[in-house]
């Protein structure tokens, strides 16, 4: 992201995350050398070892349908239909290439009228009823170096899965895959390969080609998703795993220009199709949905048009919103049933420094999904125990609070979190203070300067701190030499940490 919401293969390789059915390193095909059968439908067949794959919905973007017992379909021919896709159901994954989850078949001219738009499915070892997914917020690389300082974080993550057995599990990238650089896409989705782990990708507004040098036009938006739907697919689509039902969306209106004119928005075609999508939902699933943009946040009830996504969203026991974009950490819980999570960028303050502006570490947030009951928790890969960052009085940067106050940044908080400290060494304990009225990470002020400092960082002086409304203060008190914070999450776990004066 940019500033506009919130300030706010030289080598391919094939590999799949689970074995049981068919052949492992088979991807959705067309045959072209049947020419005996003639069509105006689109039609094929779900499969898994040879053996047709029924209730499997289908779909050509616009039009949906499920596959019937002998895992056989068929879709009326759309002349706006680039792809035919599936949703791949709970028990099974598809292949992988690259990273990518290879639940597409592109059309093409010769494809149309044939009965042979087929798809595989692997059956998963282990059931899915208990899952986990890893949401990574805007990687934005702009180059290999970008790439290069990417690397140890995806490194970490994958020691992460392995050492606290998370399995199964994919992973999840709201958007700003690359940084205006179209090119980077196929080195980057390698990168991802070594994790081993399916990645379900989104497009942000930097993974639209821009038109610099042409007129701003509502028409440039599909022409400037060529790019990314060449490397990942479809740019809206989704899939199941367990009792949950992942929607991945695009809803970054791109009409480029000059200016890469864009805004959070749903076209009324992705609507259409969410509504068609839910109808094959019973009400009784969870519901994961990933967009670039935030749907909602404590700084604005609503972006663009999500309030007409959030009426087709009511009855779902929950609903969870996956975002990025705007290089913060947020959660926003309120009294609805949707709650949206705003992921600290992987790349923090654009690769300039470790922090994202607003203070949060860089990192990934994982989310443990067991039947129907979701649990999440920030991770940042330098610090993986913490969940705050602690700032002693008087040494601080300007321009900040008043110097004999003691800051907490805690990064992923909400209201349902409890933030403390004691100066009795843990007898009694005292509220934080939150800052409701948003306050500067001094860390975050160190590496990025505010609003109107060009100078830092070097050569990238658009980058600035930006204000937070997750930090907490106190003032200790007179001869206090040691102070324990104390903050439990949203789900009752407790973290600490002991700061001497």
């Amino acid at each position: 992201m940019r500033h506009n919401i919130i300030k706010i293969g030289s080598f391919f390789f094939l590999f799949t995350l689970f074995y049981g059915c068919g052949n492992q390193s088979t991807i959705p095909n067309t045959d072209d050398t049947d020419t005996t059968e003639i069509s105006t439908d689109i039609t094929g067949q779900v499969r898994c070892s040879e053996q047709g794959i029924a209730g499997v919905v289908v779909t050509d973007g616009t039009n949906c349908t499920l596959t019937d017992e002998k895992g056989n379909y068929a879709l009326p021919y759309n002349s706006l239909a680039t792809h035919i896709y599936i949703s791949s159901p709970s028990g099974y994954t598809v292949p992988v290439a690259s990273s990518v989850p290879q639940f597409y078949v592109k059309l093409t001219g010769h494809s149309v009228g044939k009965s042979n738009v087929n798809f595989n499915l692997i059956q998963s070892t282990v059931s899915d009823e208990k899952h986990y997914f890893i949401a990574i917020g805007d990687p934005q690389v702009r180059n290999s170096s970008e790439l290069a300082k990417l690397k140890p974080i995806l490194g970490y993550l994958k020691t992460d899965i392995e050492k606290n057995n998370m399995n199964p599990v994919h992973l999840m990238i709201p958007g700003d895959v690359v940084f205006d650089t179209p090119t980077m896409h196929t080195e980057s989705k390698t990168y991802y390969t070594p994790v081993g782990q399916p990645v379900y990708y989104c497009i942000g507004n930097h993974d639209h080609v821009q038109n610099k040098t042409g007129t701003a036009s509502d028409a440039y938006d599909k022409i400037a998703d060529d790019t990314y739907v060449a490397n990942y697919g479809p740019t809206y689509y989704s899939f199941n795993r367990g009792q949950a039902h992942y929607i991945i969306l695009d809803n970054i209106f791109y009409r480029g220009g000059s200016n890469t004119d864009y805004s959070c928005k749903l076209t009324q075609e992705q609507l259409s199709w969410v509504k068609k999508d839910l109808s094959y939902v019973s009400k009784d699933k969870i519901l994961f949905i990933m967009g670039h943009s935030p749907s909602k946040s404590r700084y604005l009830s609503v972006y663009g048009n999500y309030s007409e996504l959030f009426a087709l969203l009511g009855g779902y026991k929950e609903v969870n919103i996956i975002s990025g974009h705007t290089h913060y950490n947020s959660v926003l819980i309120d009294n609805t049933n949707i709650t949206d999570h705003i992921i600290g960028a992987a790349c923090g303050g654009w690769w300039e420094g470790p922090v994202c502006p607003d203070g949060t570490y860089m990192g990934y947030k994982i989310f443990e999904v067991d039947g129907t009951k979701v649990t999440w928790k920030y991770r940042a890969y330098t610090m993986p125990e913490k969940q705050f960052s602690v700032f002693k009085p008087a040494a601080r940067t300007s321009p900040l609070r008043p110097s004999q106050e003691l800051l907490v940044n805690v990064w992923d908080w909400d209201s349902t979190w409890s933030v403390t400290y004691s100066e009795d060494n843990g007898t009694t304990f005292k509220v934080l203070t939150r800052i409701s009225s948003k306050t500067y990470d001094p860390t975050a002020v160190d590496y990025y300067g505010v609003d109107g400092d060009t100078s830092i960082p070097t050569g990238r002086g658009w980058i600035d701190a930006g204000p937070t409304d997750h930090i907490f203060t106190c003032i200790p008190g007179t001869g206090v030499t040691k102070i324990i914070v104390r903050v439990v999450n949203h789900f009752g776990e407790i973290f600490t940490e002991d700061v001497i004066l």
